[in-house]
């Protein structure tokens, strides 16, 4: 999970037509939200990404839900109030159900950090405090098969990508292969690695603070600064991850 921005309301979703809506829903309990306006706004500012487990939502077999951070069913004059809508996947809304988040606050991640309630042990999400904790309990944020394995697969691909970097990147130093070629090889091979933890892909949390907190990356980066390649593209990406990364816990 990491923090979202989000957007101002579709234009479409005027005042009238937000009262219109609401009371037929109060009326008829009518899924008057399953508007493709409503829904592409939602995809816009969350990069096509669950806003809770960060899986992208625009894949095969999965799709966006609306999801009403106040139950809609407790909170009915809210089913349209844009503040009140995110974009979530069928797990994350289905396990999340009709919790009160005004009784009990999780963490609205348009609103609040993450960062500063969550952090990563072990490829499972802890909490710092009570609302991180309660928000991994709702969410259910290290379901084994579908979250847990995901952050070892990235991670296992992570390490070997910096892995085999670190190798050609040894090449260089000790001369056996100085060429052009190899070094934007190198180059150019960080750079992709390190977009995948920019907060427009998918599973960004996970991937940044795997990334950052690595040995080899962190050995990948002295090299490179040694071989005067660590450029302001490079040093940019860092900041930008930086941002979406969560602590790991030693």
């Amino acid at each position: 999970m990491i923090k979202i921005e989000r957007t101002q309301k579709p234009p479409e979703l005027t005042e009238s037509l937000q009262s219109e809506l609401t009371k037929e829903f109060i009326q008829t309990n009518k899924s008057v939200w399953n508007i493709d306006f409503l829904k592409k706004k939602l995809l816009e500012y969350s990069n096509n990404k669950c806003c809770y487990c960060e899986t992208n939502i625009t894949e095969e077999s999965k799709y966006l839900e609306v999801d009403h951070f106040h139950p809609k069913e407790k909170y009915k004059n809210e089913v349209l109030e844009w503040n009140n809508l995110l974009p979530s996947c069928k797990k994350c809304n289905g396990t999340k159900k009709d919790h009160d988040t005004i009784l009990e606050p999780i963490i609205d991640p348009s609103f609040i950090d993450p960062k500063a309630h969550l952090k990563y042990w072990h490829y499972r999400i802890k909490g710092k405090d009570d609302l991180g904790k309660l928000t991994i309990s709702v969410l259910n944020l290290n379901n084994p098969d579908r979250l847990v394995k995901k952050r070892y697969q990235i991670g296992n691909a992570v390490q070997e990508k910096l892995e085999e970097l670190n190798e050609l990147t040894n090449e260089v130093l000790t001369g056996l292969n100085t060429s052009t070629r190899r070094i934007n090889r190198i180059t150019n091979g960080l750079k992709d690695l390190m977009k995948e933890g920019l907060p427009n892909s998918a599973y960004s949390a996970t991937t940044a603070a795997i990334i950052l907190t690595n040995a080899d990356f962190i050995e990948l980066k002295n090299y490179f600064q040694t071989l005067r390649i660590w450029d302001s593209e490079l040093i940019q990406l860092e900041n930008d991850i930086s941002k979406a990364a969560l602590e790991i816990q030693a």
